[in-house]
Order: C-alpha cells, then sequence, then structure tokens
C-alpha cells in the first residue's frame, strides 16, 4: 500500500511538473452563484482594458470576470517590479485537458503560454472552491492566479523554476488581490501562522495540500523582511529551488 502511494504521489508530482495548476477545493459547503449561462457562439477574442490581455470565451460573463482577475494579476505583480508579458491570451474553455485531472478548474499551459480557465457555467458546478462558494468573486481570483503563472514565468531568471516558487507566487498574487472580507473568508478555512522560511515549502507539501500551501506562503509573504524581497529571490532562483 506504502509503495503504491508513493508511486502515485510521484505521478502527481511529474504531472504538476507540466501543468500549473488550480485544484478545486474539496472541503467547505457552498451554493454557487447562478452560472450567467453560457450560449452556443463559438469563441471570440475579447480585449481587455490591460492592452497586453485578451480572452477567448463565448460566455460574455466569464470574459468580463476574466479580464479583471488579469488586470488584478497584472497590476499587483508590476507594482513588484515584474516585466509584464508582451501578450497575455485566456482561453475560456469547457473542458481542461485530460492531462490536468479532474478537479483543476484552471491551468498555465508553459510550453504553449496559454491560460486555460474552466467556462463560469462549469467552475459554478463545482459548487465550491478555496472552500466558499464557487461564484464570481472566486472566478475572478482563479484567472488571477493563472495569469500570475504566466506573468511569473516571464520573470524567471532560472531555467527550470520548482513547482513551489511558481505556485508560491501564483497564490500570493491571490490572495493579495481579493477583497479583504473575501480574503479573511478563505484564509479563516486554513488557520495558521504561515511559513516560518523557505526550507519548509516543498513541492510534497504543495501537492498533499494546494490550497493550506497557499494560504501559509501568502502569511509568509505578509511577514517582515519577505514581501517584494522575496519574490524577486525567488525569480533569481536564490529561494525555492529542488
Amino acid at each position: 500500500m506504502l509503495v503504491a502511494m508513493l508511486r502515485e504521489r510521484g505521478n502527481r508530482f511529474r504531472l504538476a511538473a507540466l501543468l500549473a495548476c488550480v485544484l478545486a477545493a474539496a472541503g467547505g459547503v457552498g451554493t454557487a452563484a447562478d452560472p450567467a449561462g453560457a450560449d452556443d457562439a463559438p469563441a471570440r477574442e475579447v480585449p481587455c482594458e490591460v492592452r497586453t490581455v485578451s480572452v477567448r470565451a463565448s460566455e460574455p460573463a466569464a470574459a468580463a470576470l476574466a479580464c479583471q482577475g488579469a488586470a488584478d494579476a497584472i497590476g499587483f505583480l508590476a507594482a513588484q517590479g515584474f516585466d509584464v508579458p508582451e501578450s497575455v491570451v485566456i482561453h475560456v474553455v469547457e473542458k481542461l485537458p485530460a492531462a490536468a485531472g479532474t478537479s483543476a478548474a484552471g491551468c498555465y499551459l508553459h510550453a504553449e503560454r496559454r491560460v486555460l480557465v474552466l467556462t463560469f457555467a462549469e467552475f459554478a458546478r463545482l459548487k465550491t472552491w478555496l472552500n466558499l462558494p464557487a461564484d464570481a468573486r472566486m472566478y475572478r481570483s482563479l484567472v488571477t492566479h493563472e495569469v500570475a503563472h504566466a506573468v511569473g514565468a516571464c520573470n524567471f531568471k532560472v531555467r527550470e523554476p520548482s513547482l513551489q516558487a511558481k505556485e508560491y507566487i501564483a497564490y500570493v498574487a491571490m490572495f493579495a488581490t481579493m477583497s479583504p472580507a473575501e480574503r479573511d473568508l478563505a484564509l479563516a478555512q486554513v488557520p495558521g501562522q504561515g511559513f516560518e522560511g523557505d526550507w519548509q515549502m516543498s513541492a510534497t507539501i504543495y501537492m498533499l495540500d494546494p490550497v493550506r500551501f497557499g494560504a501559509q506562503a501568502y502569511r509568509h509573504y505578509l511577514k517582515p523582511g519577505n514581501g517584494r524581497e522575496f519574490l524577486h529571490a525567488i525569480l533569481a532562483g536564490k529561494v525555492l529551488v529542488e
């Protein structure tokens, strides 16, 4: 049994190295907001107010939320000194690639430089995300997380950044750009004081509980001496390396 568990964990780790995915939180109870309703129109590319971002979607409501989430990620990371990619295209899809698994709500495909998120209708069917109702606010945060992966990918100074390095940046951007009330609710689902240092942030810890990793990473980011400096240490490969 132990061998099988370790083999399965190894398979999950290799998958995560290929896809930076946000997992739908399994715990918690909530009622999702009524989805805006996907129509049968083909996906079309919608430019966002942030000139470097566009969204390919057939749901106008999803496109609007995706633009907002992307603006959150880019605005936050640009303020931290990150370079903004020349182009970010968000694909709103009915299904994610099979490799993402059945519990993912969005992915960043590094090799293709593409952000994929579920349609809002499909996202709402999850009922909960981060153990909170899968509503428009959570959908916006989902997009923020995935676009943060895209921005981070253009800023790493190391050839093969670790899984935990990429996820630290994405979760910090996501939690930092939530409204205070929303963030308090999300963090309340995962009590803790934050990681003490990078030695506690391994790929294994992330794989065992992605949401807990994210909450503890954000709390670590807030501690004195971390913040912007720690983000740039990640980019330079000084911390969170394999």
